[in-house]
């Protein structure tokens, strides 16, 4: 291998285990570090605006708010399927493991003549707790088990929040996997310093032939040299296709949208989230998926769906995949 060439090895080397680690990083290590965050975050809410969330997350999940009956300062009576529930910000707050909490709020259900109720932390649950609830007829909310169904409801500064916290930790990762590249790719020199490829001998400029070695006519007609070979150019990848610019595709997708039946218009509020103005009930939200799930960077907009003023159904939230 001639010296001005043997370096080439050890550099691929670096460059293709470096890209290959940052993939993984982004791809694997990324989505589970925004979620840690904004796990992170959801404990450092004040309980007004943490509730607030849990109703979202409830009425994405069938439950509407009910203003008559039980209910005191710090519970939310809701209705679902004809059936009341309570949600009580106060008994969760004051819930800690190991406590008897579960069974003081059925006891206070119980006196309040409900059906069921529900307890949301931003924490987790023990697991133990939730065949307790179940067996109480109490649903049971913490971070982790309705973080999916949570996120979209988050305003854009705590999405900033949670990205730059991620992006933070993401960091050292990213340095770690170049670092190791790196160490491989100096093992593979040292490797290749030691013990470099053996050559033919060459004489008089030219190497050397021998009988064993002399290739068959065909193969040497093949292998020589031509003009037109020497002079064709080297034939290249073809390289992909340009990215459209975000904000076409931004411009693209609300159009697309606003052309689904029951539609009246759809427009970007902010840059992440789509707002879609229904005229009707009949309109299903997840039909916007198709036409947004699969961009890269838009495919988990939050989804804000206003159905016409009049309409017994709120205004939806949703999302086509996750971060």
């Amino acid at each position: 291998m001639p010296p001005s060439s043997s370096w080439l090895i050890p550099l691929a080397l670096f460059l293709v285990l470096g890209l290959a680690a940052s993939l993984y990083v982004v791809r694997a290590r990324r989505p589970r570090e925004e979620r840690a965050a904004g796990l992170r975050m959801l404990g450092t809410l004040a309980w007004p605006d943490f509730i607030q969330l849990v109703l979202a997350v409830l009425n994405g999940r069938g439950y509407e708010r009910s203003f008559g009956g039980a209910g005191t300062e710090g519970e939310y009576l809701l209705e679902r399927g004809g059936q009341k529930w309570l949600l009580s910000s106060r008994h969760s707050r004051a819930w800690k493991p190991g406590t008897t909490g579960i069974a003081e709020f059925a006891s206070h259900l119980r006196q309040q003549g409900l059906e069921g109720g529900i307890l949301a932390i931003p924490g987790r649950f023990p697991p133990s707790a939730f065949s307790v609830g179940k067996a109480h007829r109490i649903e049971l909310l913490d971070g982790p088990t309705m973080w999916d169904e949570l996120a979209p409801a988050l305003g854009d500064h705590q999405l900033r929040q949670i990205e730059q916290a991620a992006r933070r930790r993401l960091l050292g990762q990213y340095a770690l996997a170049w670092a190791a590249a790196a160490v491989v790719a100096l093992l593979a020199a040292m490797a290749l310093a030691q013990n470099p490829p053996a050559t033919d001998p060459i004489v008089g400029g030219a190497q050397a032939p021998t009988p064993e070695a002399t290739p068959a006519p065909e193969v040497a007609a093949r292998a020589a040299p031509t003009t037109e070979g020497a002079a064709a150019p080297t034939m290249k990848t073809a390289a992909p296709d340009s990215l459209i610019p975000l904000e076409e595709r931004r411009t693209t997708i609300a159009a697309a949208v606003a052309d689904l039946p029951h539609v009246v218009s759809a427009h970007w509020p902010t840059p992440s989230t789509l707002q879609v103005i229904a005229k009707s009930e009949a309109f299903d939200p997840q039909s916007i998926c198709p036409l947004l799930r699969d961009d890269p960077e838009l495919g988990a907009s939050r989804l804000q769906v206003q159905y016409p003023a009049g309409s017994e159904r709120p205004v939806r939230f949703s999302q086509c995949r996750a971060y």
